[in-house]
């Protein structure tokens, strides 16, 4: 799963652009931070480096994100350095963080910020643990930051295979447990986890490298797990970038949204989730992010009044009598066809949607060892997402639209 120790990395690299009579020149993204600082205004963030010479006066991050949809992290900003807080469970505390920028002072852990961890930034050395991570590097265009991932062999996508290809990506938990000597002897600027807690993660903490959790999974939209693309944007400088292309993202959502849900209830379908296991059955929460991707597809989701936000395991039996009659059947998984469906589960010949064939699976980009693109690339394009269930749902509404991650089970 996306938020398992396995998968992520970093590197360095720096650019330099020319400042004229105090006019930045060029690309501002591309700027060196020692350059940039000399001006009394900023009109970028330092991407790359640290500020030369401190002024307080001066907002070293005029690129700022503001979170519309996600529900577990905040971010403040205070001209040298943000405050950036993350829930560690639904409804939960928050762990805290100060991001400095590299160059500025820190400032007084007291107070509020007292047993925050420090985090100078932009990153330029990052371990990933979780595939999620990943493709959020490739949407910003910043893989160079990859130099740790907690295993190669479960990545997808060229461009990550290309990354890790690198002599300078290292696996620092292969076989699950993180190799902490490893991690504490390469320094990265910062270990992303996907939100669990060990011993390892304690060792490399209290040996001065960060580890911060990414609980993008806790969040019960699509949109709102997406997001978590500006919470990665905060540790490297790249608030702009991010504020774009959540925004562009969002709009495409929306829009594809308001089409299918303008389709009259009576012609949206019925639909079911998840695959039964010894006699029970694992949906989706009627809360869940999958439930809300339903019905923003324009679908009936037969849970639809249960209150979980995640998945939840039910008898088959009461299974079968909600939704055995439902049109569509999504988000099972691991069958070759529907005769190998039976065979494992005989009682799955009785739900309408495996008669009419209308069962649809997130297994159209899987690798050898069963690494599935859907678990890396689709967290952060909901809007993507969205449009395979709509094909699926009402195929007239996204006609153009090639799927990136639903394949229809064959009969056999």
């Amino acid at each position: 799963m996306h938020n398992a120790i396995v998968r992520r990395g970093p590197a360095v690299r720096f650019a330099a652009f020319v400042l004229v009579a105090g006019v930045v020149l060029g690309s501002t993204r591309a700027l060196s931070g020692a350059q940039e600082a000399t001006g009394p205004a900023r009109t970028a963030n330092v991407v790359h480096g640290c500020v030369d010479r401190f002024d307080p006066s001066v907002d070293y991050f005029p690129d700022k994100v503001s979170v519309e949809d996600a529900a577990n992290f905040t971010v403040s900003y205070h001209r040298s350095y943000k405050v950036v807080d993350v829930r560690t469970s639904v409804g939960g505390p928050r762990d805290r963080f100060v991001l400095v920028q590299c160059g500025a002072p820190t400032p007084a852990l007291q107070g509020e910020l007292a047993g925050a961890q420090v985090v100078p930034v932009p990153v330029a050395s990052l371990y990933s643990a979780s595939t999620t991570h990943l493709a959020l590097l490739v949407d910003l265009q910043r893989l160079d930051v990859l130099t740790g991932v907690s295993s190669k062999r479960f990545l997808i996508g060229d461009a990550i295979l290309k990354r890790v290809s690198s002599a300078q990506v290292l696996e620092f938990a292969p076989s699950s447990v993180i190799d902490s000597e490893l991690v504490v002897s390469q320094h990265p600027g910062l270990l992303m986890t996907g939100g669990s807690t060990s011993a390892e993660l304690s060792v490399i903490q209290h040996a001065g490298i960060p580890v911060v959790p990414n609980h993008e999974w806790l969040e019960s939209t699509a949109l709102a797990r997406s997001e978590w693309l500006k919470f990665t944007t905060l540790f490297l400088n790249e608030e702009g970038q991010g504020q774009r292309l959540y925004r562009e993202m969002k709009e495409r959502y929306r829009a594809l949204s308001a089409k299918a849900t303008a389709v009259p209830d009576s012609q949206r379908p019925s639909v079911m989730t998840g695959r039964g296991t010894h006699g029970d059955f694992v949906i989706a929460g009627g809360r869940s992010y999958v439930a809300a991707l339903i019905r923003d597809a324009g679908g009936r989701y037969v849970w639809a009044d249960n209150t979980a936000t995640g998945s939840q395991t039910v008898d088959l039996e009461a299974q079968l009598k909600r939704a055995g009659g439902a049109d569509i059947w999504i988000n099972g998984g691991g069958w070759e066809n529907r005769d190998a469906m039976v065979k494992d589960e005989p009682r799955y010949g009785l739900f309408k949607a495996y008669r009419t064939g209308q069962i649809w699976v997130y297994e159209r980009n899987v690798n050898a060892v069963g690494a599935n693109d859907y678990w890396s690339r689709a967290v952060s394009h909901p809007d993507l997402v969205l449009a395979d269930l709509v094909k699926i749902f009402h195929p007239a509404l996204a006609s153009e639209h090639e799927f990136q991650w639903y394949l229809q089970v064959p009969a056999r």
